[in-house]
């Protein structure tokens, strides 16, 4: 994969296309009424247009009410003519609104942080007596090289035993088996899991009831349960997909390691030796992510 294609890739797989987009609809909007009568306004409201293309296709997981306030009204402005009299009807609406535009952008972008930030993983206040691992073949391998795993190398980092019940192909649904492989309280337990569930195009009801039920089986009183927000592309179910892991974990009080920085894992350079499983580089990047994101505080 190119540098350009890798970094296309990661855009928008962890959401980041999102902040770009409403920069580009403020900058699209703010700049094209003081420039509607010159020729370069045509080209600020194409910036306009790029930028509602980028905020729809990052797939974050906003409510759909959320979506149409913030995209209609640069949507109505795309139709607006730009030589027209000042005092015509649609330029005195258009303008009017625009503070308003601006301020719901604002407002949108800075919940989304908010939220990214909530959800987050949290350092541990100690080291885990046990760790296990539930998850697809990102997390089982495709090779027999058990050593260069993720889940073991970060044994090796954090001295403790790291079961890793991970099974190449798995899903919502079969991971359920993997969960009841896990006995212990006091424990952590990684989840990674839904790539082949997006990928195979599964409804996204069946997959959020799966992903509910696996979950409610993990939990437990004196257990946490740390889940890896998987990269979503722009493709079909994506939206859906992405909200219905946050959904969760609400619900279940799961944190999450969050999408942008295991998508800065995935496509960095040789991190995977397809394009969607792990090199060995690629295992030693993703339990450096678990380290860095979830190292015991100090104390």
């Amino acid at each position: 994969m190119s540098g350009l294609n890798q970094f296309a890739a990661y855009l928008f797989s962890s959401g980041d296309a999102f902040f770009v987009g409403a920069v580009l609809i403020t900058l699209g909007r703010a700049t094209t009424w003081h420039l509607r009568r010159h020729r370069a306004a045509k080209w600020w409201r194409l910036l306009t247009l790029l930028g509602l293309i980028f905020f729809v296709s990052s797939m974050t997981p906003l409510p759909c009410w959320l979506y149409v306030l913030c995209l209609i009204p640069p949507l109505v402005s795309l139709n607006v003519p730009f030589q027209v009299d000042d005092q015509s009807r649609w330029p005195r609406i258009a303008r009017r609104a625009q503070p308003f535009v601006e301020l719901l952008l604002l407002a949108t972008v800075t919940a989304e942080l908010i939220e990214r930030h909530r959800l987050h993983a949290l350092p541990l206040p100690a080291l885990p007596a046990e760790v296990h691992v539930i998850g697809d073949s990102l997390s089982a391998g495709i090779a027999s090289e058990h050593e260069h795993l993720w889940p073991t190398l970060l044994a090796n980092e954090w001295q403790v035993p790291v079961r890793n019940h991970a099974q190449a192909g798995a899903t919502t649904a079969s991971a359920f088996r993997q969960a009841e492989k896990i006995e212990c309280d006091d424990c952590l337990v990684l989840v990674e899991i839904g790539g082949n569930d997006l990928l195979s195009g599964r409804d996204s009801r069946q997959i959020e009831a799966d992903l509910d039920q696996l979950l409610a089986r993990l939990t437990a009183p004196r257990r946490t349960l740390v889940m890896f927000e998987l990269p979503v592309p722009p493709i079909p179910g994506g939206y859906e997909f992405a909200r219905l892991q946050r959904r969760l974990a609400h619900r279940h009080a799961v944190h999450l390691i969050p999408r942008r920085v295991f998508s800065n894992v995935l496509f960095s350079e040789e991190a995977t030796t397809d394009g969607l499983h792990l090199s060995v580089s690629g295992h030693r990047a993703v339990a450096n992510l678990v380290t860095s994101q979830m190292s015991p505080r100090s104390n």
